[in-house]
C-alpha cells in the first residue's frame, strides 16, 4: 500500500453533507475545494456553496473545530471551478442522488482530476445502477 499525503481535498456538492465533510477536512489541516452549482438567479455564482457552508458554519454542534480553520475552506461552483480538482489529492463527490447527474458531473471530473488522485466515487462510474458495488 502506497502512503499518501492528503493535502488538499475537493468536495463536489456542499449540501448538508458535503459542507460538513469540508469543515472535518478542514479540522485536519487540509486545504479544501468545496464545489456546488452555479444558481439559476443572482450574480454571485458561489452563492450556492457559500450559504450552505454558511449554514454549516452556524450550525449547533459545529462540524469545525475552531472558526479560523474556515479559512482552510474556499468555494466555487462547477462551471468556472471544476478544472481546479487538478491540484487536489482526494475528490469526494457528494452531490444529489440522482444518477443523470452524477454522471454528468463524473464526466467532466474526468476531464480534469490528476490521474493517481484518490476518490470517493469510484462505484459511481458506471452507467448501470445495478453494478455498483460489483467487484471487478
Amino acid at each position: 500500500m502506497k502512503n499518501r499525503n492528503i493535502k488538499k481535498v475537493a468536495v463536489l456538492g456542499s449540501g448538508v453533507m458535503g459542507s460538513r465533510i469540508a469543515c472535518h477536512f478542514a479540522n485536519v489541516g487540509c486545504e479544501v475545494l468545496l464545489l456546488d452549482i452555479v444558481p439559476k438567479e443572482g450574480k454571485d455564482r458561489n452563492a450556492v456553496a457559500d450559504e450552505h457552508l454558511a449554514f454549516a458554519l452556524k450550525s449547533n454542534p459545529s462540524p469545525i473545530y475552531d472558526k479560523k480553520f474556515a479559512k482552510r475552506i474556499s468555494t466555487g461552483n462547477f462551471d468556472d471551478d471544476l478544472p481546479k480538482i487538478k491540484d487536489c489529492d482526494w475528490i469526494i463527490e457528494v452531490v444529489i442522488e440522482r444518477l443523470d447527474i452524477k454522471q454528468q458531473v463524473l464526466a467532466n471530473v474526468e476531464k480534469y482530476r490528476t490521474p493517481g488522485t484518490l476518490d470517493h466515487y469510484e462505484h459511481q462510474r458506471h452507467s448501470d445502477p445495478r453494478d455498483r458495488g460489483r467487484t471487478q
